[in-house]
């Protein structure tokens, strides 16, 4: 490029806010003209600040007089990948984010600045046979220099953490230090992303090698095809225990092989202690973990791994899907109806949708699998906008677990005001007796739903949030599962003084409790977000459970999914009804979810399977489809619903969510937004309004804030996404500071 002609870039500035969500034009100095690419974080003037920037357009020609120059790029200098740059317009634009917001998923996390983490890494300065004869020469005047070469002799070259030496061996530095000066050994620090890697590992003969059932195979030809051609995009329907994570093996087995990358989904990262266990062992060394429960410093190690190429097989969560492969041959999303797919602050996407833009960029597989597919993806199926595999049988042909319903009124009219129907109670003890294990499955935490004054009528309520504190045990205290606040028990009502306080309500500390009183010989364990909150918790709970050190496994959705275990031939709802009747459209397809998936966790192995599920609906749909696994028979049903109601997958919605410390500031604020939306948004279905509300938020008032939902029903909504973005940003502007407002598109959650 000749000296004297100027370019220009349009960069994207580092600041969350609507007022500067647009590119704006730097001159790049001659000495930077070699280095500014798109994507290239930068350092800029910005009114009378430096701030970094990024690179998203290059441009010859100047759009305003005398734009100032790019200072500098930081130091090192890091670049996007172009991929991301086109991703994260996208994103912002389908997800009405700002573009700054977007381009944050996209960046290593915890930044460029980290340290990198080196391991000091003990390596051998001689043959094996060497090794062994001297550590025998050793033994008796230097035992712990004797068992430091008797270790490396089996590793050889590749060598030994010195920390992982001094522990197994129980020697202190002055020893090592002795054999390096004797010229046995020598002393590396290596950065942790190069450090020695094992190869693959083998199989155990029952976990690989397996042959395909019918099904399986069937399902396998389809995915084949797409290796060479078309269809790419597939949707998976297999029932619990049918073989899709064999699947799955093999076709990233198939993608790795032919030098591509894989993605692999899924929703919650420590829910899935044995899917990592077996892609572990069948990938090991182009093995990386992507998920929040790492260190910054993990995260970053394993983000560097995958940007180097070394990582070529990513298994994460949510975020993972931001993960820096390139040449990606395969992304796979297991249980892609779950809720945790979608993001619940800005920029609030959905993984799916990301998911397969990268698929499409990359031309390669999308694989999508599930017991209970979305509605979504199940209806695109049917337009045959994916291609539908069907695995109805569990391998080995094992059946599917038989179900129970209970009709608790019916056990309430029989004086039985326990928590277990009678005949739950006299199958944990057949269970129990036999030796089995088995699962009690109650999607709330805590000991109980909330506190109430017998005599006023008071229920303890969250000063912070429309709804009731939890009452737990242990630690004994109230507790709002929204904001977090906490209090301690009162010893009398805040209201009338009075002495008679009664905790009402079910939770899993409650479910606990009892079972050690029924059962007091047996071992109980409990997973609820209260035990597995910490680091590796969860892994140790689900570690003991396989080990046999508890029959009782009690949690909440943790424990309806991901698990298998063999000898766990009884599961227990203790209550059906808890999602089934929250105010949200989705309401019964998420209860047919929960429902089927944690009936899968019974016969899973060779012995048969029983499912007990207490409802006070027993007649409602989704417990009737979830009581004989019918998928099929539960979409009929659900769709005429949502048809009937123009809800997804029938159309498109937008959630504005307006919120204020004042109520009638937010009220005023949903109104006052759907009179500037209703001009440039167009009538809903047959000429009705597309608009619901504006009205209350189900859950009225969170953390201080009083919330007013506007619903908006309609079709390809996207082609208004500017206009919308527009209205609202305007809006926003000329109402105080104190109201919020967001835009949710296609949310999963309307509470």
């Amino acid at each position: 490029m000749p000296e004297t002609e100027k370019l220009y870039a349009q960069v994207i500035v580092d600041l969350v806010s609507n007022a500067v969500d647009r590119p704006f034009q730097y001159l790049i100095p001659s000495h930077l003209r070699q280095v500014v690419k798109l994507g290239s974080q930068v350092v800029v003037p910005f009114r009378s600040q430096k701030k970094t920037a990024y690179v998203v357009a290059l441009e010859k020609e100047p759009a305003v007089e005398n734009p100032r120059e790019i200072l500098a790029l930081p130091e090192p200098p890091y670049s996007l990948l172009p991929e991301f740059m086109e991703l994260s317009y996208w994103l912002s634009r389908r997800f009405f984010s700002r573009w700054i917001e977007a381009i944050h998923l996209c960046l290593p996390p915890a930044g460029k600045r980290l340290k990198t983490k080196e391991v000091e890494y003990v390596f051998p300065l001689m043959d094996r046979e060497k090794l062994r004869e001297m550590s025998s020469r050793l033994k008796k005047k230097a035992p712990r220099q004797s068992l430091i070469l008797e270790h490396l002799a089996p590793v050889g070259e590749k060598g030994l953490p010195w920390a992982k030496l001094r522990i197994k061996t129980g020697s202190r530095r002055e020893s090592l230090l002795s054999l390096e000066g004797k010229g046995y050994v020598k002393i590396e620090k290596i950065p942790y992303e190069k450090l020695p890697r094992q190869g693959a590992a083998t199989l155990p003969k029952n976990k690989g090698g397996l042959s395909f059932s019918a099904q399986q195979k069937k399902a396998w030809q389809e995915i084949e095809k797409g290796f060479s051609g078309s269809p790419k995009h597939f949707l998976l329907y297999g029932v619990t225990g049918s073989g899709k994570t064999e699947l799955y093996l093999r076709a990233a087995a198939k993608v790795l092989k032919q030098g591509r990358t894989v993605l692999f989904l899924v929703p919650e990262i420590m829910l899935t202690p044995q899917i990592i266990d077996h892609f572990n062992r069948r990938f090991t060394g182009q093995f990386a973990l992507l998920h929040s429960k790492l260190t910054p410093g993990e995260r970053f190690r394993e983000w560097k791994r995958i940007e180097s190429g070394q990582a070529r097989f990513v298994l994460g969560a949510r975020s993972a899907v931001f993960a820096p492969l390139k040449n990606i041959g395969l992304i796979i999303m297991d249980e892609e109806h779950e809720n945790t797919y979608k993001q619940d602050d800005a920029p609030r996407y959905h993984t799916r949708d990301v998911a397969k833009w990268r698929a499409e960029y990359h031309d390669a597989i999308m694989l999508m699998g599930s017991a209970t597919p979305s509605l979504e993806s199940y209806w695109e199926a049917r337009k045959q906008k994916l291609k539908l595999l069907q695995m109805t049988k569990r391998i080995g042909n094992r059946s599917l677990p038989a179900v129970q319903l209970v009709d608790m009124r019916h056990e309430f009219k029989q004086k039985n005001r326990g928590i277990f129907s009678r005949l739950l109670l006299r199958a944990m003890e057949d269970t129990l007796s036999r030796g089995e294990q088995l699962i009690l499955f109650l999607n709330r935490r805590g000991f109980a739903g909330f506190q109430l004054c017998r005599e006023c009528g008071w229920v303890m309520q969250c000063p912070h949030c429309a709804v009731s504190l939890t009452y737990h045990a242990s630690p004994e205290h109230l507790q709002c599962h929204y904001c977090g606040y906490k209090q301690a028990v009162p010893q009398s009502c805040p209201r009338c003084r009075s002495m008679y306080l009664r905790n009402f309500g079910l939770g899993t500390q409650r479910v606990e409790k009892v079972m050690r009183g029924l059962f007091p010989q047996v071992g109980v364990m409990r997973m609820d977000s209260d035990t597995a909150g910490r680091k590796g918790s969860y892994e140790r709970i689900w570690r003991n459970f396989e080990e046999k050190k508890a029959s009782v496994l009690i949690g909440t959705q943790m424990i309806a999914k991901g698990l298998d275990f063999p000898d766990v031939t009884l599961v227990g709802v203790i209550a059906a009804d808890i999602t089934l009747h929250l105010p949200d459209f989705r309401a019964g397809e998420r209860t047919f979810q929960l429902l089927s998936q944690v009936a899968g966790r019974a016969g899973r192995g060779d012995k048969a399977g029983r499912v007990i599920i207490q409802t006070y609906t027993p007649w409602h749909y989704s417990i009737q489809a979830a009581a004989v696994h019918n998928y099929p028979k539960f979409t009929r049903e659900e769709l005429k619903r949502r048809q009937a109601l123009f809800y997804p997958p029938f159309s498109e919605i937008l959630l504005f969510n307006c919120s204020s410390p004042c109520e009638q500031e937010a009220r005023q604020a949903a109104e006052e937004l759907k009179k500037r939306l209703i001009v440039h948004l167009p009538p809903g279905k047959e000429g009705a309004e597309g608009f619901l509300g504006p009205s209350p938020a189900p859950l009225q008032r969170i953390e201080d804030r009083f919330r007013y939902h506007l619903l908006y029903r309609g079709f390809d909504l996207q082609k208004y996404g500017a206009i919308v973005r527009e209205t609202v940003w305007d809006f926003t502007r000329r109402v105080g500071e104190d109201t919020w407002v967001t835009v949710d598109f296609n949310p999963l959650k309307v509470l």
